[in-house]
This record gives structure tokens, C-alpha cells and sequence, in this order.
């Protein structure tokens, strides 16, 4: 049985060690969701999600579920239940010209990937 991590490294990609460094999640200019990875050679954010929609002044908030399914899926694919314990968790960076496109579990099976829905239950690149 080929695993996750096999089926990307088949389609070219590098799969590399990483810690989560910083996990943020912001409202700045947008409500977005972000993980800062540590890699071999330097730091990288994978993220740039953004999970609702705020009407600025009306504090209006309107979730937005690939956003909201993006928090809770990185903490899984992590291994943690909260989200302030995602600092230091190890992951794989799952790069291609030295973009990350996905995250997975140390050991697991469990990929995180943005341009999957919902987020890498169908394994299909």
C-alpha cells in the first residue's frame, strides 16, 4: 500500500523535516491562519488562509468552512488538540521549487493540503 508521502515524492516533490516555529492566527488585513515551519537552511509560512470574512466597524463575522476546516486540520496532521501546543510540533514540509504545498504527520499517514478538499481526505494530486 503506498502511503501519502509516497504519492508526493512520485509527482516530484521533496518532503523534508520541519518544527512548527510560530502558529498564528490573525486578523490584520484579513482573518487568516498561518504556521511558520523551521527548515534545514531556514524558515518558511505555509498558510495564508483566510477563514472569514469581517465587515470592519460592524464586527460582522462570517466563517468560512475550508478556512475553519484549514485550524483544525493542522492541528491534526500536527498531533496536538490545542492550538497554542502547535509550536515545536515536527511535521514534513512537503515542497516543490521550494514552495510548501503541504504539511504531514512525523509518522502518520495524515497529510495537510490546501488545493485538496477537504483537505487531503481523497488522495488524488
Amino acid at each position: 500500500m503506498i502511503n501519502r508521502i509516497d504519492m508526493y515524492i512520485k509527482k516530484g516533490y521533496e518532503v523534508m523535516n520541519a518544527l512548527i516555529e510560530n502558529a498564528d492566527i490573525t486578523t490584520e488585513e484579513y482573518p487568516t491562519v498561518n504556521i511558520q515551519l523551521k527548515l534545514p537552511g531556514g524558515g518558511v509560512v505555509f498558510g495564508g488562509y483566510s477563514f472569514a470574512h469581517v465587515t470592519k466597524g460592524d464586527f460582522k463575522l462570517e466563517g468560512w468552512e475550508k478556512g475553519m476546516t484549514a485550524i483544525f486540520r493542522i492541528m491534526e496532521v500536527a498531533g496536538v488538540n490545542h492550538w497554542n501546543k502547535l509550536k515545536g510540533s515536527p511535521v514534513r514540509a512537503i515542497l516543490k521549487d521550494q514552495r510548501i504545498y503541504a504539511i504531514a504527520h512525523f509518522l502518520e499517514d495524515k497529510v495537510m493540503d490546501y488545493r485538496l478538499a477537504p483537505f487531503q481526505e481523497k488522495t488524488s494530486l
